[in-house]
């Protein structure tokens, strides 16, 4: 079963990029990828679309072993 997702990118000038999507249940992601290769995953405060909480801050090895970790199934 494939699924599409709403994917946002948002270039962010001297930090990076950041990208955003809304789960199926209703949950806002933010990802920022920043210039030095560094990650933060943030989530959405669904009372407030522009408050932001840090989740966790990813090095290259985190985010291989979290996106095998949370990997879905097609």
């Amino acid at each position: 079963m494939t699924s599409f997702m709403n994917i946002r990118e948002c270039p962010l000038p001297g930090i990076g990029v950041k990208y955003q999507f809304d789960t199926k249940g209703g949950h806002q992601l933010v990802i920022i990828v920043h210039e030095d290769g560094r990650r933060e995953l943030f989530s959405v405060d669904p009372q407030d679309n522009e408050e932001l909480t840090l989740i966790a801050d990813l090095e290259d090895d985190e985010c291989v072993t979290l996106s095998g970790l949370i990997g879905g199934w097609s």
